[in-house]
């Protein structure tokens, strides 16, 4: 799937130069990076907030960037913008200035740490239930009602 972000000029050099460096795409990169903050998010945003934007200044410090990404990716950004009360793109910065210091060749062979996406419906005393899965859990059996 192709999507687009709103990047900063200064975060965008950055990620080229950590894709060149890794030798891996920028969307590799990109996904990369927002799947770490996946597995360090404790607990969601506060209900009823309002997405939270980057702040912009003069058009010249912005640029789209076009990303490929597979489809459970993208539902994954799609959940990431929902939990965290943030658009892509802010998230993005953040994943940014959080972890691409710290990545390097080794610790890059994770990339891939969320594979699949599996959503399951469910009652519990007649509220309806979504179970969000990130990757496919084993047995996943037990988490299916008839």
């Amino acid at each position: 799937m192709e999507t687009t972000l709103h990047v900063n000029t200064v975060i965008l050099r950055q990620l080229i130069a950590a894709a060149q460096t890794l030798r891996i795409s920028r969307s590799d990169l990109i996904i990369m990076l927002l799947k770490k903050l996946m597995n360090d998010i404790s607990r969601p945003s506060r209900f009823g907030r309002m997405v939270q934007y980057q702040e912009r200044n003069d058009k010249e410090s912005w640029k789209t960037v076009h990303l490929t990404v597979r489809e459970d990716d993208y539902e994954y950004l799609l959940d990431l913008r929902k939990l965290l009360k943030m658009s892509v793109s802010r998230i993005l910065a953040f994943a940014v200035k959080k972890y691409l210091g710290k990545l390097n060749k080794k610790n890059i062979t994770d990339k891939n740490h969320y594979k699949n996406y599996v959503i399951i419906k469910e009652f519990v005393n007649n509220i309806v239930c979504w179970r969000l899965f990130w990757g496919y859990p084993p047995n996943i059996e037990r988490f299916l009602s008839s």
